[in-house]
């Protein structure tokens, strides 16, 4: 393989590994977030996955959903949605929920950067 080639691969891949972590840039909740996301969800905090978008300038966005629990401790709290919650002074408020969004609608309460970040699907 000559030069040129290992530079073109070399390139490629810090290309693949930048976008990589470009596309998936929000976070786990920290357990005090969670603990206060689990409590506007009306859910244990142990059912309760809880993720920061990162991708604004303070973290004030957030999605959360039903979390698996070991020995089915969380079963009677199933459900296959997501909240969309945003930190505004201080609490953390509800903004939408659903598992089947229309993206006109969710964009005009949440923004895309947001929604591309959370992972949340729309059609």
């Amino acid at each position: 393989m000559g030069r040129f080639s290992l530079i073109v691969v070399a390139s490629i891949a810090s290309t693949a590994l930048l976008a990589a972590g470009l596309a998936s840039a929000d976070r786990p909740a920290n357990h005090d977030q969670r603990r206060a996301i689990a409590k506007v969800v009306a859910l244990p905090t142990k059912c309760t996955k809880a993720r920061i978008s990162t991708v604004t300038a303070e973290p004030k966005w957030a999605a959360a959903s039903w979390k698996p629990h070991p020995m089915d401790k969380c079963a009677p709290y199933a459900a296959d949605g997501v909240v969309v919650l945003k930190l505004k002074r201080d609490r953390w408020k509800f903004i939408t929920a659903g598992s089947s969004f229309d993206c006109r609608d969710l964009h005009r309460q949440v923004p895309r950067k947001v929604v591309e970040d959370l992972g949340i699907d729309c059609v």
